[in-house]
């Protein structure tokens, strides 16, 4: 029987998935601003990052310069 965090990693289409069995994924996986974000909740610190870029993105307020590992964007500071 799977768990729920492996039936949400199988559905999962966002590039970083908090739920992904690699133990590496913070460092490998890349997100492009306004891509998907991953829904499993809690939400990890990431994907309140990666939220908040794409709410900018929507309002025009964010350009897409860069992608970012989940590891960049915890400690990346969005004023």
């Amino acid at each position: 029987m799977l768990t729920k965090q492996q039936k949400h990693f199988l559905v999962c289409s966002a590039p970083i998935c908090s739920c992904d069995p690699n133990p590496n994924y913070k460092k490998e996986a890349i997100w492009i601003p306004g891509e998907q974000v991953c829904r499993f909740k809690p939400y990890e610190k990431f994907q309140e990052k990666q939220l908040k870029i794409n709410r900018k993105i929507s309002l025009g307020k964010y350009k897409v310069e860069q992608y970012f590992k989940a590891s960049e964007l915890e400690g990346l500071k969005i004023v």
